[in-house]
């Protein structure tokens, strides 16, 4: 049996699944995630374009547009939502290639919503979809390192293996929607600091649902696109360290991945948050504030440098892809909010003192740092103070604050959440979105949950 239907049986299984409290409460937490990101991205620009184009598009109104105010057709609503789960660069994210839940959950959501699924069918999807696309992620590296995206690459897997098993597909159908899916699939690391960049999470989720309605209605493809010569890993992922799908169906469930995503403090590109961590718990522990600073030296690997290459922001976009924008902002700023938005709008980037602080990063590119995202690394900060004295801290992954060794509290999950959906969202209505999620798996239907994040009445 080929990968592609190992892969397909582990997706639809049903009599087997067991899953723990922990995974539970994981799959929870990130859906909470999406639904505040996507609300907090409400007025974003990308957006409204987005926002915009669907409307003028037409189609029915039978799924919802968190946030937004209206209901459209499943394929435009999982573009909307794909897109504002990533908008604000808020979206959870894992260590590893292809471990981005914002594929998978707003497909989940939209698509149970179409077809009466349960909370519990909800919460299984996602897990499921998420460990397909983890692992698969995790056999591929060669995709990132040769500058393709991860989001709208992966992606397809997840949201494609969502999409079916919510739709109820066959074994077979499953297989032709993976292959439809992998002629969809696209994204450049390169759109980082542009709109393109967030619409890919877009692109991945509406992929998702056309695949699995296609297959569903018997468009057939190649059925071992996954592993098939010349089929999706020879083609996107023979780069750099290439790709290995031995082993990858034994290691599905095996841990789920779902317990191994990260909760953004601050809305910026994941890559900045080993060095925002290292800078505040230097500036805690030393006492030492903006006119204190000679300079701040941080060193990354090269991958990141690539990504954050924005060393003189002109706008949002290019902020969230900027670390002398991030270490500047804390310089000036001291202690940030949950979420830490500010500095990474376009206001904030062309903020005079932000600007100025930038001014004092110095970023080093340590070519000896290599072996790219799924390799354990640390991106030392050292402050050098106007005294002279020099302060160094380094940050790994499993320290980082929001991740399943330091996680978030549920107090600071639910101010995070309140924080996110302010000004659309009334404190009440708030309440009872993290109320509903926190019971998703006792409902018999999401419908409550997907009207009031909708349709939401901040004056209520």
């Amino acid at each position: 049996m080929g990968l592609t239907s190992q892969i397909s049986e582990f997706v639809l299984r049903k009599a087997d699944i067991e899953f723990t409290a922990k995974e539970l409460q994981a799959a929870k937490v990130l859906i909470l995630d999406v639904v505040g990101a996507c609300i907090s991205a409400r007025s974003e620009p990308v957006t409204q374009s987005v926002a915009g184009y669907v409307n003028e598009s037409g189609g029915n109104g039978e799924c919802s547009v968190l946030g937004q105010r209206f209901k459209t057709s499943l394929g435009h609503a999982a573009f909307v939502n794909g897109t504002t789960a990533h908008a604000r660069e808020l979206e959870a994210i894992g260590q590893y290639t292809g471990s981005n839940p914002f594929t998978v959950i707003p497909v989940a959501l939209n698509v149970a919503e179409k077809y009466g699924r349960s909370g519990r069918e909800v919460i299984e999807a996602v897990i499921l979809a998420l460990d397909v696309q983890v692992k698969l992620g995790m056999a591929g590296p060669g995709l990132f390192d040769r500058g393709l995206g991860s989001i709208g690459n992966y992606g397809a897997f997840g949201s494609t293996a969502a999409a079916g098993r919510l739709m109820g597909l066959t074994v077979e159908q499953m297989r032709h929607a993976f292959g439809i899916a992998i002629s969809q699939a696209s994204g450049q690391q390169q759109h980082t600091g542009s709109m393109t960049h967030l619409l890919e999470s877009g692109f991945g989720c509406r992929n998702g649902v056309t695949s699995a309605s296609l297959a569903r209605r018997g468009v057939t493809a190649n059925p071992n696109m996954i592993e098939a010569k010349q089929g999706f890993f020879e083609v996107y992922s023979s780069f750099g360290r290439g790709y290995d799908l031995a082993g990858v169906a034994e290691k599905l469930g095996k841990p789920w991945s779902i317990t191994d995503i990260y909760i953004k403090k601050y809305g910026n590109c994941f890559m900045n948050h080993r060095s925002m961590d290292a800078l505040l718990q230097l500036m805690d522990e030393h006492e030492f504030r903006l006119d204190d600073v000679e300079c701040v030296r941080a060193e990354i690997p090269p991958f990141i440098a690539d990504l954050l290459r924005f060393e003189d922001p002109q706008d949002g976009a290019q902020a969230k892809f900027s670390l002398h924008q991030a270490l500047g902002a804390l310089l000036v700023d001291s202690e940030v909010e949950l979420p830490y938005l500010r500095p990474f709008t376009d206001a904030g980037a062309i903020e005079p003192l932000y600007r100025a602080a930038r001014r004092k990063v110095e970023v080093i590119v340590r070519t000896d740092m290599t072996g790219g995202r799924s390799v354990p690394y640390t991106q030392p900060v050292t402050v050098v103070l106007k005294s002279g004295r020099e302060h160094r801290a380094e940050v790994g992954a499993r320290q980082l604050k929001g991740g399943a060794d330091n996680p978030l509290s549920r107090p600071e999950l639910a101010q995070r959440h309140k924080a996110m959906t302010a000004g659309f969202l009334s404190p009440a209505q708030a309440e009872r979105s993290i109320e509903l999620v926190e019971r998703l798996d006792e409902l018999a239907s999401i419908s409550e949950l997907m009207d009031l994040c909708t349709f939401g009445d901040a004056g209520s």
